[in-house]
């Protein structure tokens, strides 16, 4: 059984998370989008904390000191990005 990217993402998350909010943009349609979540309440109360912590990080300047922590993974390849196994995650 073959799931869509999104619902792989949900699968992952709904494993993880007791709450989660997904919001997904097609390149080939940019305009639209796909919303999912695990609870409607829980999901208003995170697209709210999301909304006020970008705005606050926006109107910083669009840079936020707790990113300099963050460690990036280079990829040589996008095409190494098809295969990472989910579950390894």
């Amino acid at each position: 059984m073959s799931l869509e990217p999104i619902e792989q993402a949900i699968a992952v998350l709904g494993e993880h998370f007791r709450h989660y909010v997904v919001i997904a943009s097609d390149d080939d349609n940019p305009l639209a989008y796909d919303v999912r979540f695990s609870d409607p309440y829980a999901a208003s109360g995170l697209l709210q904390s999301a909304q006020d912590y970008h705005e606050k990080f926006l109107s910083a300047g669009g840079e936020d000191d707790d990113m300099s922590d963050w460690v990036w993974e280079e990829v040589a390849d996008e095409d190494d990005l098809d295969d990472l196994d989910l579950d390894e995650y």
